[in-house]
């Protein structure tokens, strides 16, 4: 199955010298295809992504896992938690809740900053195209842009869009896609 996203919608958006992308040997702790590929062909925004702030090591293309003694700490913290989190990546960060990438399956999760870690897209690919359908409607919404020809309504194509391409996106009320969704309307008020 090809990604939602490829290089090439990101380099649209995104400058193509910071799509941060990973070499075989840090993709070796990633057992998950799909997930793979992704980080190695299409990659991740580094600089000028509004709303992810990429993992420093990410950024330099190391891998950092949270491992069994980060997995004992968020059990301690969110005991109803039932997925293994010790096979979680750090991605970053959207606001003040951290995004984490788990390499067995592929499934993003958010780390919010005052709840318990839900499922914030299904992979990373989905990840990343909202990122870029963030990008591509910031005209619409980001008075500060350069670009012309603004079209209202922006908060409700990007909310349209995320729901179709990823209904677990919005599912938990504290996904980290709400907070953005909020300052997305905030900006056009």
């Amino acid at each position: 199955m090809s990604p939602l996203v490829d290089r090439s919608m990101m380099e649209s958006v995104f400058d193509a010298g910071e799509l941060v992308t990973l070499d075989e040997a840090a993709l070796a702790v990633i057992p998950h295809g799909p997930t793979r590929a992704f980080l190695r062909d299409v990659g991740l925004p580094d600089e000028y992504c509004r709303w992810l702030e990429l993992d420093e090591a990410l950024a330099e293309g190391v891998v950092t896992l949270v491992g069994e003694a980060g997995a004992s700490e968020l059990a301690a913290k969110y005991p109803r938690l039932t997925v293994d989190t010790s096979t979680w990546m750090t991605v970053g960060g959207i606001g003040y809740d951290n995004v984490a990438l788990d390499v067995v399956d592929g499934t993003v999760y958010c780390i919010p900053e005052s709840g318990a870690p839900c499922i914030l897209n299904s992979g990373i690919d989905v990840f990343a195209h909202f990122l870029h359908a963030l990008e591509v409607e910031r005209p619409n919404y980001d008075f500060e842009s350069d670009a012309d020809g603004f079209t209202p309504r922006a908060e409700d194509r990007l909310r349209t869009f995320m729901e179709a391409a990823d209904p677990v996106a919005l599912a938990h009320p504290d996904s980290a896609w709400h907070i953005v969704l909020e300052c997305v309307e905030r900006k056009l008020q």
